[in-house]
């Protein structure tokens, strides 16, 4: 299943700095869930912490807490951003409890979103299970020519050799928003964004045939790349694509 609906991919990383501990962050985690799961045009919510034994080179670890939401639109992700009353209150309260909290945002226009083999269980799952295993892995590029159409055909050659993997329930990609905040990071120009059911799958995804290919075809075209991954633990989905 692939749509091109105009929805954004949004990605916040908050670095708890020395209030990183279990409690805080297990609270910090439940105070998103119940706060910005749910909002008028929100389409999927992931919260979880960052995967502490992926510590390769190419891995940002500057972040304790990812929060990844797809909006349907633009025009949602304002609301949620300006008056939406859940989400003031969870900047209140974890503003009290977490004073030096950071953040860094990534913001794609998301042109593709791809579901995997375990579609069915990635939907239906309740909004509170734990996912000890599930890795959801973020990776940002900035590409030498910043064309339009070389991100075209470097999301084209992402979707071709890296969707579809064993093991990957969803897959989105898409470009750079012209959304500009303080917190706002604008060092990429394609995101790409994977679900893999266990830290095994991703780990055999890295040595698959596609991403060998996806490497040999795409290196003349990135400059940098920033990776960020991270287990879940909540998930909160009200897919609707049709309408």
């Amino acid at each position: 299943m692939e749509t091109a609906m105009p929805m954004l991919m949004h990605s916040t990383y908050f670095n708890l700095g020395v209030n990183n501990t279990p409690d805080i962050t297990s609270a910090y985690m439940a105070e998103a869930l119940e706060y910005l799961s749910i909002s008028p045009g929100l389409v999927s919510f992931w919260i979880g912490t960052r995967a502490v034994d992926m510590d390769r080179p190419e891995n940002d670890l500057a972040f304790d807490i990812a929060m990844h939401q797809i909006f349907r639109d633009e025009t949602s992700f304002n609301l949620y951003n300006s008056n939406d009353t859940s989400h003031q209150q969870f900047v209140t309260d974890v503003d009290r409890w977490v004073p030096s909290t950071t953040r860094r945002v990534m913001d794609t226009y998301l042109t593709h979103l791809t579901f995997g083999g375990n579609t069915s269980a990635i939907q239906d799952v309740a909004r509170d299970r734990n996912f000890p295993q599930s890795l959801f892995h973020s990776i940002y590029f900035s590409l030498t020519d910043k064309s339009a159409g070389s991100i075209a055909a470097f999301t084209q050659l992402c979707i071709k050799y890296l969707s579809a993997h064993p093991g990957i329930q969803q897959c989105s990609t898409g470009g750079l928003t012209d959304i500009k905040r303080d917190v706002s990071v604008r060092n990429f120009d394609v995101g790409m964004d994977l679900i893999f059911e266990s830290r095994k799958a991703y780990d055999e995804y890295l040595l698959s045939p596609g991403h060998a290919a996806f490497l040999s075809a795409t290196r003349p075209m990135i400059k940098q790349t920033y990776i960020f991954d991270s287990y879940l633990k909540y998930q909160s989905k009200t897919y609707s694509l049709t309408k």
